[in-house]
């Protein structure tokens, strides 16, 4: 049923209506307090950058001299360096052929599948394992 004429409304309705016009008006409260809030945020917000900047040129690096230091001269000699002929199996021994992981990422397990000796107890084979790709060999 339509109403023309406000003042036709029923009770129930005309109730209903004054609830709806006071949330209206506590959100448009809310609304001018936030927007108060907001530009008082921005001002300080500009504040605050303008301050950084002036820190920024304030706080230019500081460039030290370091005095100059003496140096010992020792009379050149030749030195000479002995390297083992077998380091390149050495380096060989701790590689992945899988992934190409070195050093101590390769583990060395007990392969249980390979028994050497049962007495006096068991000794089993060693496998490498990489710990990078999980990889047996």
């Amino acid at each position: 049923m339509m109403y023309n004429n406000l003042d036709d409304l029923p009770q129930e309705y005309d109730e209903e209506l004054n609830q709806l016009e006071t949330q209206i008006s506590e959100l448009f409260e809310l609304l001018e307090k936030s927007e108060i809030q907001i530009s008082l945020l921005k001002d300080e917000n500009f504040e605050l950058k303008a301050q950084i900047q002036k820190l920024q040129q304030q706080s230019k690096p500081v460039q030290f001299k370091t005095p100059p230091v003496e140096t010992i001269k020792v009379p050149k000699e030749d030195v000479v360096t002995v390297s083992p002929s077998d380091t390149n199996i050495r380096q060989n021994k701790r590689k992945c052929p899988n992934c190409g992981a070195t050093g101590f990422s390769i583990k060395e397990v007990d392969d249980k599948t390979r028994i050497i000796t049962y007495v006096p107890r068991r000794i089993y084979m060693k496998k490498k394992v990489c710990t990078k790709c999980r990889f047996e060999f």
